[in-house]
C-alpha cells in the first residue's frame, strides 16, 4: 500500500509513472469524487483510479461496499495508493492523517483475511507547485475553485510552463504484523456481530498509531527543495 504526501493533483500521475517506467503494474488509486468529471473521469478510471466520497458519515452501506472493494484489491495482490491526508495541503506541511481508508486496509489483516500488508510512506515534492497561484488565493481567504472542464482547458498554459523537478522519496515499508507486535497489539478476528459495528477503542487507537507512524515516515524522507529553502529563509528574514 503506497501512502504518498498530497500537494498537487499531479501526485495522481507521479507514482503511476514510476511504476510504469520500471515495468510494474501501476497502483489502483483512491481519488476524490470531485475528479470524476468528463472527460477526465473516464481517463482516470481507465488508469486505475476509483472514486470515493470525501465522507462516509451516516452511510454504512457505502462504507461497507468501499471496504469490500479495498479488501478485494488487496487479496488479489494489487498495489493500492491513497493519500492519508485526505486532501491536498495548501501550505506544504503535512495535514493530520485521516483514518478511514487506512482502517479499511488494516481490517483484512486484523480479521484474518490477509496474512500481512506493508505500508510504504512516500514523499512527493516539487520545486514549484502548479497550483501555487490558487493556493495563495485560498490561504488569503479566497474560495476553492471546483474542478471543471474549463480548468482542464487551462492546462495548456501549464504544459507550456516550466516548474522544475519532481522528487519522489520512499521510506522503509511498514509491515502491519511487525508494527502490531512491536506495540503488543494482538491480531485476532472479530466476531461477525462486532465487525458490523464501530471498531472497539483499542483497534481505533492502533489504527491511529499506524497513521501517525506513516506520516512520520513521509516527513522523515521529505527533502529540502530549493523553493522550500528560499521560503524558509524569507520567513526568517521577516
Amino acid at each position: 500500500v503506497m501512502v504518498p504526501s498530497h500537494k498537487s493533483h499531479i501526485d495522481y500521475l507521479v507514482l503511476s509513472q514510476v511504476f510504469f517506467k520500471d515495468g510494474m503494474m501501476p497502483p489502483h488509486i483512491a481519488a476524490g469524487e470531485n475528479l470524476s468529471f468528463w472527460p477526465l473521469g473516464a481517463i482516470f478510471r481507465r488508469s486505475g483510479a476509483f472514486f470515493i466520497r470525501r465522507s462516509f458519515a451516516g452511510d454504512k452501506l457505502y462504507s461497507a461496499i468501499c471496504a469490500a472493494y479495498v479488501k478485494r484489491l488487496l487479496k488479489d495482490g494489487h498495489a493500492l495508493e491513497f493519500f492519508i491526508e485526505g486532501g491536498r495541503s495548501r501550505s506544504g506541511k503535512l495535514l493530520p492523517p485521516k483514518m478511514g481508508l487506512l482502517s479499511m486496509t488494516v481490517d483484512p489483516v486484523l480479521d484474518g483475511a490477509l496474512n500481512d500488508v506493508s505500508f510504504v510512506p512516500v514523499s512527493i515534492s516539487y520545486d514549484k507547485i502548479i497550483e501555487a497561484g490558487s493556493y495563495s488565493r485560498e490561504l488569503g481567504g479566497g474560495t476553492k475553485s471546483k474542478e471543471s472542464v474549463g480548468g482542464l482547458l487551462s492546462t495548456r498554459k501549464v504544459l507550456r510552463s516550466k516548474y522544475g523537478r519532481v522528487y519522489v522519496d520512499f521510506d522503509e515499508p511498514i509491515s502491519l504484523r511487525a508494527f502490531a507486535a512491536a506495540r503488543g497489539f494482538e491480531i485476532k478476528p472479530r466476531p461477525e456481530i462486532e465487525a458490523a459495528d464501530d471498531p472497539p477503542a483499542e483497534r481505533k487507537a492502533f489504527v491511529s498509531q499506524l497513521g501517525h507512524r506513516v506520516v512520520f515516515g513521509i516527513n522523515r524522507v521529505t527533502r529540502v527543495t530549493p523553493t522550500g529553502a528560499a521560503g524558509s529563509g524569507a520567513g526568517a528574514v521577516r
